[in-house]
C-alpha cells in the first residue's frame, strides 16, 4: 500500500513540475491508473463493474481537476481584503468541487452498490488527503520515509 502512493507521489509531482506537456498527460494517465486500482481495491469493485466505474470515474476526476483549476498556493496574504478574497475563491472552489460530487452520485449508484456508494467519497478523500501528505513532505526535502536503523 505505501508503495502505491508513493508511486502516485512521484507521478504528481513529475506532473507538476512538467505542465501540460504530452509527458505530463502520460503521467497524469497513470496517476489515474493508480488511484483507479486504489479504489478498485479498496471498494471491493469486482471485474464485472470496473469498466463502466472507470468510465464514470474518468469523467467525475475530469470535471474535479476542472473545478479545483490552478494548484499552486498563493502567497500569504498580507490584507484583510486579499484575505477574504483568497477565502472566497478557496470557498467557490469547494461549491464547485461539491456540486459535481453530487452530480454524479447518481451516475456512481448505477454501477456501485449501497456499501461501495456509502464508502465512495470517504476512499477518494483519504487518496487525496495521502497524496497532499506525500507532496508536503516531498516539499520539505525529504524524498523517502525515514527507516529506522538497526543497533
Amino acid at each position: 500500500m505505501k508503495a502505491l502512493f508513493v508511486t502516485i507521489l512521484l507521478f504528481v509531482t513529475a506532473a507538476s513540475a512538467s505542465a501540460q506537456s504530452p509527458r505530463a498527460d502520460k503521467l497524469n494517465e497513470r496517476l489515474f491508473d493508480a488511484k483507479v486500482r486504489e479504489m478498485v481495491y479498496r471498494l471491493r469493485i469486482t471485474d464485472e463493474q470496473k469498466p463502466k466505474f472507470v468510465e464514470i470515474y474518468r469523467r467525475y476526476c475530469e470535471e474535479m481537476i476542472v473545478a479545483w483549476g490552478d494548484h499552486k498556493r498563493p502567497s500569504r496574504p498580507t490584507t484583510t481584503e486579499e484575505a477574504v478574497a483568497l477565502q472566497k475563491r478557496r470557498m467557490e472552489r469547494q461549491q464547485r468541487a461539491q456540486a459535481i460530487r453530487i452530480r454524479y452520485i447518481d451516475e456512481f449508484a448505477t454501477v456501485l452498490d449501497a456499501t461501495q456508494i456509502n464508502r465512495f467519497f470517504d476512499v477518494e478523500s483519504n487518496i487525496q488527503k495521502k497524496l497532499k501528505a506525500r507532496i508536503s513532505h516531498h516539499k520539505d526535502g525529504n524524498m523517502a520515509p525515514q527507516r529506522r536503523q538497526r543497533q
